[in-house]
Order: structure tokens, then sequence, then C-alpha cells
């Protein structure tokens, strides 16, 4: 089997400024979400719920909350109408929290739902995904991030769990090209046979077709002229997302 040295490089660093910590939008929306549980009676109201009784699309919800979109107008004019928070304050931050009069709720039959945010985005992690020997670069922060078609990113899979990363080598020739971006769904860490997974064995980091079978797992390049299974332990190993996307030059 080829023993070539990993390719690595940082991964650019470019502070995302729509960022939860810099969002106005999202510290309102969580004040908002917290009345609306003291309204009803509970300690907390979890977003799916929330968007339910607001008659929006929950994805509304988690990306004001992250920090990735705003309050939109008509998203304020539900609010007041709904749990009397003022649109003016909502998006502004100016004048009082409360409405002064609250406009009676329309029947639910009447209401117009709020259509999910067009964009999406996944972060770009830091490390170069190698697919030969997949080293990882400890001290470099990912605050990437890269914007995707809501409607198709939905139907990949976990939205708030995508994640973009880059790969080096040619082990997953023909299929993975060196320098290919990959997309994977970080919320999918279960094995699955066949399928092309980010796999972390102590301190590095694989990107490889698995092979799971009564024998055991294995690592498995697509290059199978050059590179030859690997087993690998179930007990070590973390599955850290499946590949659900490629892109690169051509």
């Amino acid at each position: 089997m080829k023993n070539d040295t990993a390719l690595t490089e940082v991964m650019s660093i470019q502070k995302w400024k729509h960022g939860e910590d810099h969002s106005p939008f999202s510290q309102r929306m969580k004040q908002v979400r917290e009345t609306a549980a003291q309204l009803k009676g509970l300690t907390k109201l979890s977003q799916v719920m929330f968007a339910k009784m607001l008659g929006v699309h929950p994805s509304v919800i988690s990306h004001i909350e992250a920090g990735t979109t705003r309050i939109q107008p008509q998203m304020a004019r539900i609010i007041e109408r709904e749990i009397g928070i003022s649109q003016v304050w909502l998006l502004t931050g100016d004048g009082p929290v409360r409405a002064k009069d609250t406009i009676p709720a329309e029947p639910e039959t009447q209401r117009t739902p709020l259509a999910p945010p067009e964009f999406s985005y996944a972060k770009k992690v830091k490390p170069i995904l190698s697919a030969e020997t997949g080293r990882l670069i400890d001290d470099e922060l990912s605050v990437d991030n890269y914007a995707f078609r809501t409607d198709w990113l939905s139907r990949k899979g976990c939205l708030t769990h995508m994640r973009l990363a880059q790969i080096s080598g040619d082990s997953m020739f023909p299929t993975l090209l060196d320098g290919d971006f990959v997309l994977f769904d970080s919320s999918r860490t279960e094995p699955l046979d066949g399928k092309i997974m980010v796999v972390g064995i102590d301190d590095l980091l694989y990107v490889k077709r698995l092979r799971v079978s009564p024998e055991g797992c294995f690592l498995v390049s697509d290059n199978r002229a050059v590179y030859e299974p690997w087993r690998i332990n179930l007990d070590t190993a973390r599955f850290l997302g499946l590949v659900i996307w490629h892109c690169g030059e051509l």
C-alpha cells in the first residue's frame, strides 16, 4: 500500500457577521419565545411548538435565533398579533417591548404561512479532510459559512448539522479528487455500509467509504489499485458525518 505524506493546509478564517453573538434579532426572538412560554404557563417552549403557535415554518424560528437571518416585517406583525410584543421593538429595538393595542388573532384558516428563508448556511470546518492520512489541524477555528438553498439542503439532511470541508490526497479517486469540497451531515453518525463518511481516529480525520460486514468495519478507498482496505476498531473510531454532496474544479 502506498504511504504518501498527507497534504494539509489551514482553512481561511472569516468572521461571520450574522452570527448569534452579533444578532440583536436572535436575542429578541429568544425573549419573545420566553414570553410566549409564560403566557402558556410553561417553563419553556420549544422552537417547534413556538412556530406552530405563530403558524410559521419551524426553520424560520431556528434561523432567526441562530443569527443567520433577521426578523422580517411580516413575522413582526404575526408576533405582535399573537404575543402582544411591539413590532417596532422587534424590528428596531426602540420603544416599549409590549404593544399598547394588540390585534385580535385571525382564525387559523386565514393565516398565511411564512415561507422559510430561501438560503441556509453550512459551516466550513477547519481541517482539510485527508483521503490519505487526514491530519487534523488543532490550532485553527472555523467560522466560515457558505449559503445553500434551504429547500435543497433540507432534502439532503439536517439543516443545522451541515458542514463543508476540503479533502486532500488521491485515495478516493475517481469519486473525489484532491482539493474537492464535501458537504456532510454531522447528525448522521451511524456507520453505514457502502457510504462515504467522515471518520476520526485518534487525532486524525479521514474521508472514506465504509464496508460493514460480519468480519468487522473497514475504511475503503475508491482508488483500490493503490490503497488497501483498513480494518478499524469501532470502540475508538468516531463517525463524524455522512458525506452527501461534493464539488470541485474541472
